[in-house]
């Protein structure tokens, strides 16, 4: 993650198109990531006009289908740890002949089983302390909830999936944007990063405003951004 995985995706698709190959999907797992993968897609030289490009959701390609008259040669899946997901059987049982090529920063199942049974091979880039020690990516400090925390408690107790594999929103939305959880956050910024700048990323636009009207009750400057 932040190593520029999307650009080396769009880079092996020009060089694929540029050899044997014809047509390429991209497959992602949110609407969002679509639009992103466009417009890099875009600027390597490759628009969606040219037709042998489609980047699309798992979820749009679940509905659509079967109204396609179209195959890939290539199917490029982005956060491939999705693809363990029942919505992304399609892409093996429908399209055999296609190749597939997985993009994921995090190859790896809470199992500790790797993904064989779906991909061939594994291709690893730099570890994260190289990409620091090169300059790619800045240094930083982490802290981790412990295992029998009441945090991993609540992370346990959500038990619903969507079709993309992920937790659901409304269900973290139901757990998590409550005050008890809420305070406990403000707790972390206090202890962790007081007098700092930060980020929180939130489960939905109303956890996002309830967590921001939160920390700036305790006095400190706080927003919420939505798009």
């Amino acid at each position: 993650t932040g190593t520029g995985k999307t650009h080396l995706l769009a880079a092996i698709v020009r060089e694929f198109l540029r050899g044997s190959g014809s047509r390429v999907w991209i497959v992602a797992h949110r609407r969002e990531l679509v639009d992103q993968i466009e417009e890099t897609v875009s600027r390597h030289g490759m628009s969606k006009e040219d037709g042998r490009v489609r980047v699309m959701s798992i979820q749009w390609l679940s509905r659509n289908r079967k109204s396609m008259d179209e195959e890939p040669d290539l199917i490029v899946i982005d956060e491939a740890h999705h693809a363990l997901a029942e919505t992304y059987r399609i892409l093996w049982e429908n399209y055999p002949e296609a190749r597939k090529l997985g993009m994921t920063a995090t190859p790896c199942r809470l199992n500790g089983k790797g993904f064989t049974d779906l991909f061939d091979s594994l291709i690893t880039s730099w570890t994260v302390a190289e990409f620091i020690g090169k300059g790619w990516l800045s240094s930083f400090d982490y802290v981790s909830i412990r295992a029998n925390s009441r945090e991993q408690r609540l992370i346990d107790s959500l038990k619903k999936r969507g079709a993309d594999g992920d937790y659901q929103v409304k269900e973290m939305n139901e757990v998590l944007n409550r005050e008890t959880s809420i305070g406990r956050l403000y707790e972390s910024v206090e202890r962790y990063a007081r007098g700092k700048k930060g980020i929180v990323y939130a489960v939905s636009i109303a956890h996002a405003r309830r967590i921001a009207a939160c920390y700036s009750a305790h006095g400190l400057e706080a927003v919420a951004i939505d798009s």
